[in-house]
């Protein structure tokens, strides 16, 4: 039988992998050096991580789901605080120094990009889809509406926003509340 993983071996690698980066970049991050900052052997680090990308992957996923569960009480404060909790993780060195190359091999490689869907893309739905069942409930959201496309359509926003467009952090709400006006019932209604 396997022994159970270690959470502060997990700690050790991505805490490595996050001052690495903040020394060296992307570019000068590699899974020996990993191995060698965290003081583990890299059999231990590849048991873990099939490459780079994959503890870059898990670093952010750290670092992006807000703390606790979110509920404001209305789909709107929810959101704005779900957007204020994620400003930090995607306004830091390690998210800018490693979310273009991220970004790029997850649309050019299919391996990548899965890796991405099940980590970065992924991750807010622990938080998220408390927030769109509740907002659903309260007749905030039309139901007709794609969760999916809808959680893409803000993550995208606020990860462009602040780190391809260098936006004060600040548009953070603006984004929030054109995105819950969008998704109120008959926002979509070419009608209206």
């Amino acid at each position: 039988m396997a022994r159970p993983r270690d959470p502060q071996i997990e700690e050790r690698i991505l805490g490595a992998a996050q001052t690495l980066i903040a020394e060296t970049g992307y570019d000068g991050l590699t899974m020996e050096a990993i191995a060698e900052r965290a003081g583990v052997g890299k059999p231990t680090v590849y048991r873990r991580y099939a490459n780079r990308d994959e503890v870059v992957f898990a670093l952010n996923v750290a670092g992006s789901a807000p703390v606790e569960q979110v509920d404001t009480g209305s789909l709107r404060g929810d959101i704005r605080a779900v957007v204020r909790a994620v400003v930090p993780t995607i306004d830091s060195p390690a998210a800018r120094a490693t979310l273009g190359q991220q970004i790029g091999k997850a649309i050019a490689e299919d391996r990548a990009n899965q890796a991405f869907l099940e980590t970065t893309g992924g991750s807010s739905d622990v938080y998220m889809v408390p927030i769109w069942e509740r907002g659903l409930a309260r007749g905030e959201i039309d139901p007709a509406l794609d969760y999916v496309t809808a959680r893409t359509a803000l993550g995208t926003a606020v990860i462009f926003s602040l780190a391809l467009y260098r936006l004060d952090p600040g548009c953070v709400d603006q984004i929030a509340d054109m995105w819950v006006a969008g998704v109120r019932p008959g926002a979509t209604d070419p009608r209206s």
